[in-house]
């Protein structure tokens, strides 16, 4: 690094780091420092028989995966498809659901129930171009809390690898519920 005395007579370059290696970790801490600030949004909703998460998070957010979001419901058969499309319409980069095991439902076929919707919802969201990879559906029993981070984990993984989400509606269906407003010569 150069001294700032003489910068014109000096032989390092004071506006450049010296060493390559310093360049590449500048490089690097930059590149780190945009995927920081460009975490994905995913939303989870978790049975209530099937993942204690208790240890695994801290008020609604998975403390080993940043940028997860985790709603608790009764049986993943308690979840309506159009959660999920609204959580997509709302900006969620991915949302999944996971159940208890196949065949060990606390609620008998709610796991099942769920798999059919999650299916039905991904070729109605193909059908408009929206990749369905966006949506998972998981089945972990109680103390699979190791498996179930690293199947969320790897889900995540699969996000980050698809093209960026396309653009959350802005109206929803906020726009269709409102009657239209009269302008001013028209009557109601």
């Amino acid at each position: 690094m150069c001294c700032g005395r003489s910068a014109r007579l000096c032989r390092h370059d004071p506006f450049q780091p010296p060493a390559p290696q310093i360049r590449d970790a500048i490089r690097e801490s930059r590149r780190l420092e945009r995927v920081m600030t460009q975490t994905l949004k995913v939303v989870g909703f978790i049975c209530d028989w099937s993942v204690d998460l208790a240890p695994l998070s801290d008020g609604g957010r998975l403390r080993e995966v940043p940028g997860v979001r985790v709603i608790r419901v009764p049986c993943s058969g308690f979840v309506r498809p159009n959660w999920l499309e609204d959580a997509l319409n709302r900006g969620a980069d991915g949302v999944f659901v996971t159940g208890c095991p196949y065949g060990d439902c606390l609620n008998r076929e709610g796991n099942f129930l769920m798999r059919d919707r999650i299916d039905q919802l991904r070729r109605r969201l193909q059908r408009r171009k929206v990749d369905p990879a966006r949506i998972g559906m998981l089945a972990f029993g109680l103390h699979d809390g190791a498996s179930f981070l690293a199947e969320v984990k790897a889900f995540v993984d699969r996000i980050a690898a698809l093209p960026p989400a396309p653009p959350a509606r802005a109206a929803g269906r906020a726009a269709v519920t409102q009657p239209a407003q009269a302008s001013e010569g028209e009557r109601p």
